[in-house]
């Protein structure tokens, strides 16, 4: 069964949610680009996609293996829900203004392939529409994996994005007025996301 435009739009506009709010793949490639550049930012960026894919695919094969054992396959929704949810509140809460006060390393394809193995808010993610959308992509392998290509491709585009104006978007950041509005607003489109996927449940 192929997904309707509806369901892509929907897991699209809450991976849109992840790409947008801070976190450590487009915070470490903005920063290292207005730094380093976008060229030598290119290494950094592919290590994180073959990490991307790799934790994607591991989620993958845990929520269909586990398909069966109902108490797993709720685990892992409800850990993705709480993660959404408390990220939304600390995202909301940020007061500080964003500031670089240390040149950092250059970095390369192996950081960012480890990187996503470590990272709270891809887990929270990959955990949350895994669980919610892999039955409206078909179920199995096969839905999985092309939600797996969707997500990836809209998240390379993203991260692109992030790491080409690096330097306007640090601007940005340093500014108190567009981080005063833009994160509480931020943190509470994910606040909501999180609450109407508990509500829908696993």
């Amino acid at each position: 069964m192929a997904p309707n435009i509806v369901d892509i739009g929907a897991l699209l506009a809450l991976v849109t949610m992840g790409i947008a709010t801070p976190g450590p793949n487009n915070m470490t490639c903005f920063v290292h680009s207005g730094v380093h550049g976008w060229k030598k930012s290119v290494p950094l960026i592919f290590g994180m996609v073959l990490g991307f894919v790799a934790l994607n695919s591991l989620v993958l094969f845990v929520v269909i293996e586990s398909s069966g054992i109902e108490s797993i396959s709720t685990l892992i929704h409800w850990i993705g829900v709480i993660f959404i949810i408390l990220l939304g509140l600390g995202i909301s809460r940020v007061s500080a203004v964003f500031e670089v006060t240390k040149e950092p390393p250059v970095l390369g394809l192996k950081t960012g392939f480890l990187m996503q193995w470590v990272n709270g808010k891809e887990w929270g993610f990959v955990s949350l529409y895994m669980t919610q959308f892999l039955d409206a992509f078909g179920g199995g392998f096969q839905g999985g994996f092309l939600m797996i290509a969707i997500v990836t491709t809209y998240c390379i585009v993203g991260i692109s994005t992030w790491t080409a104006f690096g330097q306007t978007l640090e601007g940005a950041f340093r500014s108190k007025r567009f981080t005063d509005l833009a994160f509480p607003v931020a943190g509470t489109i994910l606040v909501l996301i999180g609450l109407a996927a508990a509500l829908r449940g696993p």
